[in-house]
């Protein structure tokens, strides 16, 4: 009988164990998790798209108009999204995965969910309040947001490894949601009034309010999951990051809704959304920090410094600081050498993020480290053939 395989070893131990990837994606028809989450999503499309037709047939114009936008801005948003990140490493089918949840899965649940829940806190507080939408929505939309991010950090093959993945998704989920509600709002009022209205509502809860909207309310508690479930620090510590992440997100979401600062709703929007897109900021801050100091690690123990050394991290770590290597090898070799350097950077990222993902040792990191190899001999060649020209 042969041994059994060793597991790969990789310096960000997590407090929970973690199993080896066995999808490149969330797809995993081997895990509960998955039939679990696919299950929800079909109940909510069930759910969900009765009034997403309605919408799109109330009045077609002003429908496909608001379907047109609303699909635009969240291609560019996701964009937006890749654009914050430190080190590019996500599966498309998870990242569309989980813009599925948002979209579908979690508004089709709010639909039975958010009148029980307005019930509740309206037989609490009254039922005339005008504080019972603010507090009864939070309740019930971001925790239904969440579980999208849950069901990822749970599937070996999503490979949520840290806050900054559990932001990055969360985002993502948010996303989804703030376009399949941001749609039914602009059909719906479009309807009514037409395409004026309908470039209006966009404005207003795309453009103005989509800074500081649901995508920013789930990134932050998707940055505490991912903290809980790969951080190292003891149980305690995590389950306060945990609880205190989803809290802010609710309590975000719920100003942002609450009937203050007057009736004009851009102003009402911009006011209270910048406090909001201010904390989002700080929590980004704290998962990027994190991610880097985990990379910082792994290229200083884990990956050999003939792949990743301590010092290639350090211009590594920063998109500023890859630009700024990459113009300092086209002022010494040109542009050819400054491309080769590109690949190179891109592939000890890729290697970095491989390690990070599925361990030292495993498949990805094998073939990514003959990647660098040559990658490497081929910039030493390019920088040579310059400095001989010279």
């Amino acid at each position: 009988m042969n041994p059994p395989e060793p597991q790969p070893l990789t310096v960000t131990l997590s407090a929970l164990p973690r199993m080896s990837p066995r999808t490149a994606s969330f797809i995993d028809v081997r895990s509960w998790v998955f039939w679990a989450g696919a299950a929800l999503t079909i109940f909510g499309i069930w759910r969900w798209t009765p009034l997403v037709v309605s919408g799109l047939s109330g009045s077609p114009t002003t429908g496909v108009l608001s379907a047109i936008l609303w699909l635009m801005y969240g291609l560019v948003f996701l964009v937006l999204l890749y654009r914050l990140e430190l080190f590019e490493r996500r599966s498309p089918a998870t990242v569309f995965g989980a813009l599925l949840w948002g979209a579908l899965a979690a508004p089709g649940m709010g639909v039975i969910a958010a009148p029980a829940m307005h019930d509740l806190v309206a037989a609490a507080i009254g039922s005339d309040n005008p504080w019972v939408p603010s507090f009864a929505a939070p309740l019930v939309e971001e925790p239904l947001k969440l579980l999208g991010v849950l069901a990822l950090a749970l599937i070996p093959g999503a490979r949520v490894r840290s806050a900054a993945d559990g932001l990055f998704y969360g985002a993502v989920v948010g996303l989804g949601f703030q376009m399949s509600e941001g749609f039914l709002y602009t059909a719906a009022f479009g309807a009514e009034s037409g395409t004026t209205t309908v470039t209006a509502m966009f404005l207003l809860r795309g453009i103005i309010g989509g800074l500081w909207s649901h995508a920013t309310f789930a990134a932050v508690a998707g940055a505490g999951l991912g903290h809980f479930f790969n951080a190292t620090a003891d149980l305690n510590r995590r389950v306060t990051v945990l609880c205190g992440t989803v809290a802010l997100s609710i309590a975000l979401h719920g100003f942002f809704d609450a009937p203050v600062l007057g009736t004009n709703p851009f102003v009402n929007s911009v006011v209270k959304g910048l406090p909001v897109f201010l904390l989002f900021l700080a929590v980004l801050r704290w998962a990027h920090l994190r991610e880097r100091r985990t990379f910082a690690g792994l290229a200083a123990h884990v990956v050999p410094d003939n792949l990743v050394s301590p010092g290639d991290f350090s211009t590594l770590a920063t998109r500023r600081a890859r630009r700024r290597a990459r113009r300092w090898a086209k002022r010494r070799g040109g542009f050819i050498t400054a491309r080769a350097l590109k690949r190179l950077q891109g592939a000890q990222l890729s290697l970095l993020t491989a390690v990070h993902e599925d361990g030292w040792g495993s498949p990805r990191t094998v073939e990514l480290s003959r990647d660098v190899r040559i990658l490497a001999a081929t910039l030493d060649r390019r920088q040579a053939e310059a400095d001989s020209r010279r």
